[in-house]
C-alpha cells in the first residue's frame, strides 16, 4: 500500500476517535482528503469491521473491530498496570531491584523494573535487552520455553559444540530446580535469581527477577528466591512455578 493511502487510512480512523458518527462530507473538510477518496477508503474499512455504517444514510460510526482493539489495549494496560504493582510489592519487600522480562527473538527483554532503595549498577533497564545466553533472568526464561523454540535460539548463539552442551546441561538444571540463579553472570558482583510465569495454560509468559548485591544477598537468599517465587506465582495466577 502507498505510504499516502497508509496515511489516509489513518487520518479518516482517527477522526472516529473524535467523532461518534461522521459522513464522509465531514470527513473530507476536516482531514482535507477528496470526497471520492474519503469515499473508497470507508467502503475498505466498513468491509474490514473498523468503521461501519449507521442507521442513518451516509453517516458513519466506529466499527465492531474496534471494540476488540480497544479491549486488547485495556487488557494489555491492566496487565501492565498488576505487573508494576507486583514488582512495586516485591521491591519493597526485598529492598532490591526487582524486573519482569520477556522473551523476544533470542533476547530477554526487560519490560518493568522497580529499584531498591540502594541503586544497584544492573544490565537490566526497563526497555533494554540482552542476549538469552547468561544470567538468572535469561536462564529461567530459555529453560521454560517450548523445546523446539529453545533449540532454535540455542542454535543461533553461535556457540561452539562444548559451550552449547553446557549450556544445555544449565538449562536442564534450572528447568528441574524451577528457576534461574547467578552470581556475577552479567554483571560483576550481582546476584539474581529468575522465576517464570505461566499462563493458565501453561505457556511461558515471561519471569520475575530480583537482583542485589552478591554479598548482601548471600545473607538472605533463602528469602530473596521465596519472595520472587511468590511474585511469579501471583502474576501467573497460581502457575508461577511448576
Amino acid at each position: 500500500m502507498p505510504e499516502g493511502n497508509a496515511s489516509r487510512f489513518v487520518d479518516i480512523l482517527l477522526e472516529f476517535a473524535r467523532y461518534r458518527t461522521l459522513t464522509a462530507a465531514q470527513i473530507s473538510k476536516t482531514t482535507g482528503i477528496p470526497a471520492s477518496a474519503v469515499y473508497r477508503h470507508l467502503a475498505l474499512l466498513v468491509q474490514s469491521g473498523l468503521v461501519a455504517q449507521t442507521r442513518r444514510r451516509g453517516q458513519y460510526s466506529a466499527g465492531p473491530e474496534t471494540l476488540r482493539l480497544a479491549a486488547n489495549f485495556h487488557q494489555e494496560a491492566m496487565v501492565k498496570g498488576r505487573i508494576s504493582e507486583q514488582l512495586q510489592r516485591l521491591s519493597d519487600e526485598t529492598q532490591e531491584l526487582a524486573a519482569y522480562l520477556v522473551v523476544r527473538g533470542a533476547e530477554a527483554l526487560c519490560v518493568d523494573a522497580i529499584e531498591g532503595p540502594q541503586m544497584l549498577r544492573c544490565s537490566y533497564s526497563p526497555g533494554r535487552s540482552l542476549p538469552l545466553l547468561k544470567g538468572a533472568s535469561a536462564m529461567a526464561l530459555l529453560a521454560h520455553l517450548d523445546p523446539q523454540e529453545q533449540s532454535r535460539i540455542v542454535a543461533g548463539l553461535g556457540l561452539s559444540s562444548e559451550d552449547a552442551d553446557n549450556l544445555n546441561h544449565e538449562l536442564q538444571l534450572v528447568q528441574g530446580r524451577g528457576f534461574g540463579l547467578s552470581y556475577g553472570a552479567v554483571d560483576a558482583g550481582v546476584w539474581g535469581v529468575s522465576f517464570p510465569v505461566f499462563d493458565d495454560g501453561g505457556r511461558l509468559l515471561g519471569a520475575v527477577s530480583t537482583m542485589a548485591p552478591a554479598d548482601r544477598a548471600v545473607r538472605r537468599e533463602k528469602q530473596l528466591i521465596a519472595s520472587t517465587r511468590d511474585a511469579a506465582l501471583v502474576l501467573g495466577h497460581g502457575e508461577g512455578s511448576r
